[in-house]
């Protein structure tokens, strides 16, 4: 049986705030090389120790799947920390011969939009949505177009409505199969391949309109 993370007084932050206790630390370096099959058998056999790598590798697609939903970094980095403990804490329920992170993103998924709900708040910040959108190099007109487009899209992805923005990140940005964004968010396979062909065509309506504002 697994141990709680809050009674090992596990902390877990991405940077600059990284705290990770000594003994899912010390897991790096024994189950670095595992696969997440055997990382998650041995954290179900009782051994904290194997979940450090399954933070390690998750962390930063979780992150970013959370901070482009609340679009604030503080609390992206605490829902990130206690996503990874609900995991922790439910990885018992998790079925042999499933990927890993579609099972992590319906968890991050389902607590993020608790805490939108909750809370009742967006902070918008600039998004780092675009990076692989452009390469500037050392162009000072690329970097300034280049800055315009990031922009541009952060402001376009802030307009979708929410279930619209998530299915795209999970789709494009995380690469997740129609099976797996249908795991991911519980809902069917057909629902999932019409609510994205939905999102791009609002995404792309909402492009033109921003470039007839800019006319």
């Amino acid at each position: 049986m697994t141990r709680s993370l809050k009674s090992q007084r596990v902390i877990f932050r991405l940077k600059p705030r990284i705290l990770i206790d000594d003994g899912i630390k010390s897991g790096f370096f024994v189950y670095n090389n595992e696969s997440d099959d055997v990382l998650i058998q041995a954290v179900k056999d009782g051994d904290c120790e194997a979940f450090g790598p399954l933070i390690e590798r998750y962390k930063i697609p979780v992150y970013r799947l959370v901070y482009r939903m609340v679009r604030n970094r503080d609390d992206a980095e605490d829902l990130v920390q206690e996503i990874f403990v609900r995991a922790y804490n439910g990885i018992k329920d998790f079925k042999s011969g499933n990927r890993f992170f579609p099972w992590l993103c319906r968890i991050a998924v389902n607590h993020t939009l608790n805490f939108i709900k909750k809370e009742k708040k967006v902070d918008i910040q600039p998004l780092e949505w675009a990076e692989n959108y452009a390469d500037c190099k050392n162009d000072p007109v690329e970097m300034v177009e280049h800055k315009m487009l990031k922009e541009k899209i952060a402001q376009a992805m802030a307009r979708l409505p929410e279930d619209y923005r998530i299915i795209l990140i999970l789709r494009v940005e995380e690469e997740l199969s129609y099976d797996e964004i249908s795991q991911s968010l519980n809902i069917p396979r057909g629902t999932v391949m019409s609510r994205l062909a939905r999102a791009r065509q609002r995404l792309k309506e909402i492009f033109e309109e921003m470039d007839k504002g800019a006319v």
